[in-house]
């Protein structure tokens, strides 16, 4: 029987030494074995112990981000209060600031306000508009309606609408004025049409 792991370079034996460790607390002879014969076996499983380390202090770290976010706290207060003792100081730095960022796009894209209200209320005028007019023209057309055109209004009036409010359909107000501009416009050639 071939051994899978010969082929495996570093990065990929650590990722399976990981993996395999995690989930059954030991590995196979036949990893034991190209660890062996590639590397020296107790570094390969230090450095294997450090990258755990590291990814476990990553989510602890982008853990407690995501809750000064949520909290409102500057990207100052999230710096100074956030230390490590495994990670170097400018990977913490560079690793909070991305997930600040992350987190802070994701909690402005969620938050619902007057603002969001009037301009998906905006957009379903819009949106609907311009859904009504592509469904009315291929039916026009082709006489015919299918619903597999149902796919292009909702990204047509997505589009729009997302143009509008600047937000995405993982806002519940932007995902619902969507789904009322697709029926809107779904409903009205039929109305117009007969």
């Amino acid at each position: 029987m071939k051994n899978i792991y010969r082929n495996y370079n570093e990065e990929d034996l650590l990722v399976a030494y990981l993996h395999m460790t995690d989930h059954t607390g030991t590995i196979n002879n036949e990893m034991r074995e190209v660890i062996n014969q590639k590397f020296n076996y107790n570094e390969f499983v230090s450095k294997a112990e450090q990258r755990k380390a590291l990814i476990k202090e990553k989510g602890r770290v982008a853990f407690e981000v995501y809750h000064s976010v949520q909290k409102g706290e500057t990207i100052n207060s999230v710096l100074n209060n956030i230390s490590s003792e495994v990670m170097d100081k400018e990977d913490l730095k560079i690793f909070i600031l991305e997930k600040f960022d992350q987190f802070s796009r994701v909690r402005d894209n969620d938050r619902i306000d007057k603002k969001t209200i009037y301009r998906s209320l905006l957009g379903i005028v819009f949106a609907s508009i311009n859904g009504l007019l592509f469904l009315y023209t291929i039916l026009s057309f082709t006489s015919e309606f299918s619903f597999f055109l149902l796919i292009p209004v909702y990204i047509l009036n997505y589009l729009v609408i997302r143009w509008i409010t600047k937000k995405t359909k993982d806002n519940i107000i932007v995902f619902l004025a969507v789904l009322i501009s697709v029926i809107i416009s779904t409903v009205l050639p039929f109305i117009l049409l007969v």
